[in-house]
């Protein structure tokens, strides 16, 4: 699929349907994240706010 010009127009519309369906589903998932990171949701203690950030940018790493 280098060349998106070069397909068929039925492929080309096949494609962009199957793309939509898929950035429905992460909208629905995004909504969802947002309304769990809310600001009332979120957490206000700064070492308990870091913690959480290693773990997200250092999964690997153990404390």
């Amino acid at each position: 699929m280098d060349n998106i010009e070069a397909m068929p127009t039925a492929v080309n519309y096949a494609l962009l349907e199957e793309l939509l369906t898929v950035f429905e589903a992460v909208n629905k998932l995004l909504t969802t994240a947002q309304v769990a990171l809310s600001p009332e949701n979120q957490f206000r203690d700064r070492e308990t706010a870091a913690t959480l950030e290693c773990f997200t940018y250092y999964p690997s790493r153990q404390e």
